[in-house]
């Protein structure tokens, strides 16, 4: 993945979340991708999901549980010859500002296997 496509990636994948639409972050995902969140743990009652329709179903369960969200992008980070993406970026959900990581591993055919969501300090 070029600089350009992963600034791209980055930047749909923030208007797709602030559009609340979760089947088209999901479009991104090979069937068998596998997921970490510590938030998957509250809502899905595990950590890891290892397949896009668990990741559908946690990310439609968790935005029903939210009033309002908007991601800002900060920066994208692109490990090229890996495969790899790093989205850094604050979200707002219902009002409380955090920092934020998302790492991404790539397939040969461009769709995400593997992704890790890692969440910082509030932000005033």
């Amino acid at each position: 993945m070029t600089d350009e496509q992963a600034r791209e990636f980055a930047a749909e994948w923030i208007e797709n979340w602030n559009r609340r639409d979760a089947d088209a972050v999901l479009a991104h995902f090979a069937e068998d991708a596998e997921f970490t969140s510590p938030r998957a743990l509250i809502v899905a009652g595990k950590a890891t999901l290892r397949s896009r329709r668990e990741l559908g179903e946690y990310w439609h369960a968790a935005l029903k549980g939210i009033g309002a969200i908007r991601f800002m992008l900060d920066h994208v980070i692109n490990d090229a010859g890996a495969g790899r993406v790093t989205i850094v970026y604050v979200a707002e959900i219902d009002g409380r500002r955090v920092r934020a990581a998302e790492f991404f591993q790539f397939n040969g055919a461009g769709f995400v296997i593997r992704g890790e969501a890692m969440y910082g300090a509030a932000v005033e």
